[in-house]
């Protein structure tokens, strides 16, 4: 198509279509990449795109070598050298770049089309999200729609885009074939990762009044959650992630974990299982469901009851876990106690006197001192904010004297302080609470808008007890998530309320559906690991599969696909007729019912002679039809409206 039609506006439209796809499959790259790389890239196109109507502007071989150069240049003095994914991947952009100034011919479109393939596969080493993956399925598909066009002689594009379908669904056994049954790694190649994720997003090791507010204000996943059974109520949804004993008076932070988790008395009526899947947050503890009853390898459960992972998560991961909802922790070492117990030394004198009121008042009941502090944040006039504002020099004084409005962080900070004073062993664990459900992929949904801070106490005949106090407060935080937008705009936290009209409905089931379908992609395909391969192996009935049985396995379900495929394209096949050659029958049979004799072989100028004979008034409209003919039958070219038009001749004749 090139080579004959180097100088037509078809083999420009075809160059401009390959030059815009292979741009559009490297955009991903740009968050990859080095601005200074893909701007070569873009400056080869550029120039590229000029050539096409000024051919005279394409560079010679001295200026090739030069840009060589310069695109190598830049590789080395932009990209880590030591990242093989970007050193690779940074190479062949500039290669594409290069062999587009040097595109003349059938083959170098080729070669362009192959390049681009390889472009879209190496974006799978940086991301492998589900939209990415459709957004490049799609452009390969046009890619192969091209080379499909570049082999026909007259451009159809609805019949190039049928074939270049029916070539794909061909394949798409084949790829399934050798998705589930080729041997796997034992990690895929985008598990490995040279260099940390930058973003790091959710809940950090430490908190101080306002950190949490700040991240509650965002709608992004945290994680989600699948239950063997039926959920939990809303009031035992919470999720444990991180211990805090350590104040300096301004910030909370963990202390030294000890890997032997505590003694927990359980009802095994309360059992849960379930499935966690963490969003990459570069961090490596894991939330799981109050109260944790062990933690599966490579993750520990501590002395604190919190799980971590070995090694910070980089990267979407799940895990199956077990928690017992109705639990009593009576373990209370003398570690713990001191902890539980140590406050900075300055304290204001006001917030001592309450506590050492309550104490009075109570006999230094513990149960009754933290009732008390409760029965303080409910009656007196505390406001529930993401918006308290800043807090200087003693910020527990100055919430409970003073601003009186805080988020969770505020009420669990200040709470564990009045506890110690109290001589009650209190300590704060960072976590999210509640969630929200998706139907359509029957699994929980918990957003940083979930994060949450609550505290536990020590009491002698009960054992470690979970405190809420934001929800003395703001109850309706436990039974409904935050509305992110509102609460922006508004100085009071607005908690989400359902709407039930048409388009809310529809939004929120348009979101489910998104999501039902990205988790989806995870656990089906990313999640597809060599371990779920041998399972499914086994139960085909290879109980220890080797090399020669995945061989084996593969050679049998693409013989199958192949026989299915013929047997299906023969029972549907049907004779596909030509409909420039149908609409001239169409004609020889109207003019042969009209009286005209048309020998068998006569061509279309000894028809149009005999008919001018005959019809000597229509002779414009005959000429018209027949010279229409030729070129579709016969030309290089064949447009759909060149065959309307002869449609609209043929309507226009009038034979009597």
């Amino acid at each position: 198509m090139i080579d004959a039609l180097a100088r037509t506006h078809v083999a420009d439209t075809i160059l401009r279509l390959l030059i815009l796809l292979l741009v559009l499959i490297a955009l991903p790259h740009a968050a990859n990449l080095s601005t200074w790389l893909f701007a070569f890239l873009i400056l080869t196109v550029v120039w590229r795109l000029a050539a096409i109507p000024y051919p005279k502007l394409m560079p010679g071989r001295w200026t090739l070598g030069l840009l060589m150069l310069l695109g190598i240049g830049n590789v080395i003095l932009n990209v880590n050298l030591f990242d093989g994914r970007v050193v690779g991947t940074a190479l062949l952009v500039v290669m594409l770049g290069l062999k587009l100034l040097e595109l003349n011919s059938r083959r170098d479109v080729y070669v362009c089309v192959y390049l681009g393939f390889f472009l879209a596969l190496t974006q799978f080493l940086f991301h492998q999200n589900l939209w990415l993956a459709l957004y490049l399925f799609a452009l390969c598909g046009m890619l192969g729609a091209l080379l499909v066009m570049l082999n026909r002689v007259h451009v159809d594009t609805r019949r190039t885009l049928t074939t270049s379908a029916r070539i794909i669904v061909s394949a798409l056994p084949a790829a399934l074939a050798l998705f589930l049954l080729f041997p796997r790694l034992e990690n895929p190649l985008w598990a490995i990762q040279v260099e940390k994720p930058r973003g790091i997003t959710g809940i950090s090791d430490r908190m101080e009044m306002g950190s949490i507010g700040e991240l509650s204000q965002s709608s992004a996943t945290a994680f989600r959650a699948r239950f063997d059974g039926p959920a939990p109520q809303p009031e035992q949804r919470y999720w444990r992630g991180l211990v805090l004993w350590h104040f300096d008076g301004i910030t909370w932070l963990p202390a030294a974990s000890v890997r032997r988790p505590a003694e927990v008395e359980v009802d095994n009526t309360s059992q849960l299982n379930y499935e966690i899947t963490l969003e990459p947050s570069q961090q490596p503890w894991v939330f799981a469901l109050d109260m944790p009853r062990r933690a599966p390898q490579p993750l520990i459960l501590n002395d604190d009851l919190r799980i971590i992972s070995p090694e910070p998560i980089v990267e979407r991961s799940t895990f199956k876990l077990q928690a017992n909802t109705r639990y009593k922790v009576d373990t209370l070492t003398r570690r713990q106690r001191d902890l539980g117990l140590t406050l900075p030394s300055n304290i204001s004198p006001r917030t001592q006197q309450l506590v050492a009121k309550w104490r009075a008042e109570h006999n230094d009941d513990p149960a009754k001192v933290v009732q008390a502090a409760l029965n303080f944040f409910n009656q007196e006039n505390f406001i529930y904010s993401l918006t308290p504002g800043s807090i200087q020099e003693d910020p527990v004084d100055q919430f409970l004297f003073e601003t009186r409005r805080g988020f969770c962080e505020h009420y669990a900070g200040s709470f564990a302080v009045l506890m110690r004073l109290a001589g009650i062993p209190t300590r704060i664990v960072l976590g999210y609470q509640g969630g929200e459900y998706n139907p359509r992929a029957e699994h929980w949904v918990v957003r940083q808008s979930d994060a949450h801070a609550w505290n536990e106490v020590w009491l002698a005949d009960r054992g470690w007890v979970r405190i809420d106090p934001t929800a003395a407060v703001a109850p309706e935080r436990i039974e409904q998530s935050i509305d992110t937008e509102q609460s922006n705009d508004a100085d009071q936290v607005i908690f989400r309320i359902a709407d039930d009209s048409l388009v809310s409905s529809l939004l929120r089931e348009a979101g489910w559906m998104l999501d039902a379908a990205e988790i989806g992609w995870h656990r089906w395909v990313l999640g597809f690991s060599r371990d779920r391969q041998t399972s499914l192996l086994q139960n085909l009935g290879f109980k220890d599969p080797k090399g020669y049985e995945y061989g084996l396995a593969i050679a049998a379900t693409l013989g199958l696909g192949i026989a299915f495929a013929y047997i299906v394209s023969v029972l549907r096949k049907r004779p596909q007729k030509d409909q420039t050659l149908y609409l001239w029958e169409k004609l020889l049979n109207r003019m042969q019912r009209k009286g005209l004799e048309i020998p068998a072989w006569f061509g279309p100028q000894q028809v149009l002679q005999a008919a001018v004979k005959k019809w000597p008034d229509q002779k414009v409209t005959l000429q018209h039809i027949v010279r229409l003919y030729i070129h579709l039958r016969y030309g290089r070219v064949s447009r759909q409206e060149n065959r309307q038009q002869m449609q609209r001749y043929m309507r226009r004749l009038k034979l009597t």
